[in-house]
């Protein structure tokens, strides 16, 4: 006996029409193709193609993959699904799981989407699933869409209660975040300060984080005028400073130490004194013959410019002498004795100098109007 198909549409074997009758073989026949075919096969490779049983088997095959593809979808359950639920294993993306037995209001039989612009206000229901459709409002939305960010470095940042905003990233580099409770975001994008200090609030004071280090202080007359160009320092100790300008009130000086120039020359003609290099001059060699000494700030800068009406200066020479002594005719403040007036201790000027010695000459010089001085001088032998 033999079989035939059913049709091209679906092609199925069955008996053939000129077959004798004999009904169980050809049920057999119809359902599995073949009048041979063993019911107890247990390979889906064994199956005749085509045949009832076949078609009837791949299409359980076909819903079995169907059902756990690993594609997104959804399901209402009592039970949140299991990554073991699948297959493969895993709980794909995009797979909505929507409890069946929660308690808001009762149990539904499905999830229902809504795809709008805004948030729906009505007609909702236990399950209601909203997909935002512009996905460009962020006040209401319960995710943050990527709309909202338009440049590298743009921040999120909270405006309100429940309410989020964007401060897009500062158009210079370095600049830095800084609370603003006058703008939208309460933060704004500022400079860094880097360089001078050029202010410090009355009262906060200045404070250093470190022991050791230079602290120069450069005083602007223009805005500190009314308050002398005073700088207070009190209860701080600060290690190796140079601190340039200014006045310390009362300072506790612990073992100071004083800045001497030291210089391997001999004191005669006209013998240069900066103030602003030291206020102690050694001449080490001994002096050639007698000498004028002439104080300034230095070759560029006046004393008379570094000096206020009223302020004094204190400077030592130190002139070693040999077998031949010599001594100071005059003393000179920015290169000429005009508007210097000096007065030596004791009433008189010195006439000569110690020999085989150092003769140290002091001079307080006191400025009591513009290029114009008071000088207290003293010649003291040391041998």
């Amino acid at each position: 006996m033999a079989t035939e198909s059913i049709g091209e549409l679906i092609p199925t074997a069955i008996p053939g029409y000129a077959d004798a009758a004999d009904i169980q073989a050809a049920l057999r026949a119809y359902h599995y193709g073949s009048y041979s075919y063993s019911p107890a096969n247990t390979s889906p490779s064994n199956l005749v193609n085509p045949s009832m049983a076949k078609t009837i088997y791949d299409i359980q095959q076909d819903i079995i993959t169907l059902e756990n593809r690993p594609s997104s979808g959804g399901d209402v359950a009592t039970t949140a699904p299991q990554p073991g639920d699948f297959t493969p294993s895993g709980i794909p993306n995009g797979y909505i799981w929507v409890d069946s037995d929660g308690t808001i209001g009762g149990q539904p039989t499905s999830a229902t989407s809504v795809f709008t612009n805004t948030a729906p206000t009505s007609s909702l229901s236990t399950g209601v699933i909203w997909v935002d459709k512009d996905a460009t409002s962020i006040t209401a939305n319960p995710f943050i869409p990527q709309a909202v960010i338009s440049a590298k470095g743009d921040i999120l940042i909270g405006t309100a209660n429940d309410t989020a905003s964007v401060l897009n990233v500062a158009s210079t580099n370095g600049y830095i975040l800084a609370v603003n409770s006058s703008t939208t975001s309460g933060l704004e994008w500022i400079a860094n300060d880097t360089g001078d200090i050029t202010g410090v609030t009355a009262s906060t004071g200045l404070t250093g984080g470190g022991t050791s280090g230079t602290v120069s202080l450069a005083v602007d007359t223009s805005v500190v005028a009314t308050t002398n160009n005073t700088i207070a320092m009190s209860s701080k100790t600060l290690t190796t400073p140079t601190i340039n300008t200014g006045i310390l009130n009362q300072p506790v000086l612990v073992s100071p130490e004083e800045r001497m120039n030291i210089v391997a020359s001999a004191a005669t003609g006209t013998v240069a004194l900066d103030a602003l290099t030291s206020g102690s001059w050694y001449y080490t060699s001994n002096a050639t013959g007698n000498w004028v000494l002439n104080v300034r700030g230095s070759a560029s800068t006046s004393l008379n410019s570094i000096l206020t009406t009223g302020d004094s200066i204190t400077v030592a020479f130190l002139a070693t002498q040999g077998a031949s002594a010599f001594y100071q005719t005059s003393l000179q403040v920015d290169g000429t004795t005009s508007g210097v007036t000096v007065e030596w201790q004791g009433g008189t000027a010195p006439s000569s100098g110690n020999a085989s010695s150092i003769d140290v000459y002091l001079f307080n010089i006191i400025k009591t109007a513009s290029a114009t001085y008071t000088v207290l001088a003293s010649q003291t032998k040391f041998a």
